[in-house]
């Protein structure tokens, strides 16, 4: 269930993507797949331990409130599961069942994945109800179709469209759900975008306030006290909270 990528190609123009952002998608997946194998090496690097602790605990600490003792959770952008793999140990710490399924674009990040014993599924953030159908159908698995928990970490940033990521979360989350992101704050360092292939330079809280109440009737978000390091830039982060 990992496509080539002629596949990928295919299956873009299935989603209804234009050649420009078939281009602009297979860049960013051909950046990943030369990440995939040290990426979580990457991640350790931008954030120190006491940071990672805290980025779990407190997405740990929101999916609690759901007070559900089955958990069906969807990592989109997963990457290579750090973060999914550590929520999950966390959760299964305090006795909740939990399925997980990671949710990535790049072939060599699935792969990640499914070593880490998480089901990996390939697809685009801003089509996931259309990449589930397309990942069943064409490679006879059952992946189902909502979740209470949708999960998305230091990726929102680099989708082409966040606001339809929004909406796209929104249509795979079950009645009471919620969908948590953690991502970087607005910056000013537009070198990212050639040196990380970020699409964004993060989001202030008034915009990704903005973009949720436009999708979902109930919006939270606000700073957190954690930070990510490239080099000698420090950029902040932030928790955003939908349902």
């Amino acid at each position: 269930m990992i496509p080539s990528i002629e596949e990928i190609r295919t299956f873009l123009e299935k989603l209804g993507f234009g050649e420009g952002e078939v281009n602009e998608l297979v860049e960013q997946i051909e950046y990943f797949e030369t990440e995939a194998p040290e990426r979580d090496d990457i991640v350790r690097d931008y954030l120190r331990d006491e940071c990672i602790e805290t980025i779990v605990n407190d997405i740990v600490g929101e999916i609690l409130k759901l007070n559900r003792k089955d958990i069906r959770l969807l990592d989109v952008a997963a990457g290579s599961g750090f973060f999914t793999e550590r929520v999950r140990r966390k959760l299964e710490e305090k006795g909740i069942k939990v399925q997980v399924y990671g949710f990535d674009i790049t072939p060599s990040m699935l792969k990640r994945l499914k070593e880490k014993g998480i089901t990996p599924i390939w697809g685009v953030a801003e089509k996931i109800r259309e990449s589930i159908m397309i990942a069943n159908e064409h490679y006879g698995i059952n992946v189902p179709k909502e979740f209470d928990v949708v999960l998305s970490t230091l990726a929102f940033h680099h989708f082409l469209k966040p606001e339809e990521v929004l909406r796209s979360m929104k249509s795979v989350l079950k009645e009471g759900g919620k969908v948590i992101i953690v991502d970087v704050l607005k910056h000013e360092h537009e070198e990212f975008k050639e040196t990380l292939k970020d699409t964004h330079l993060g989001f202030s809280l008034e915009e990704i306030k903005g973009m949720g109440s436009r999708v979902f009737k109930k919006v939270e978000a606000g700073y957190m006290d954690v930070y990510c390091e490239v080099g000698d830039i420090i950029v902040g982060l932030y928790k955003a909270v939908f349902a």
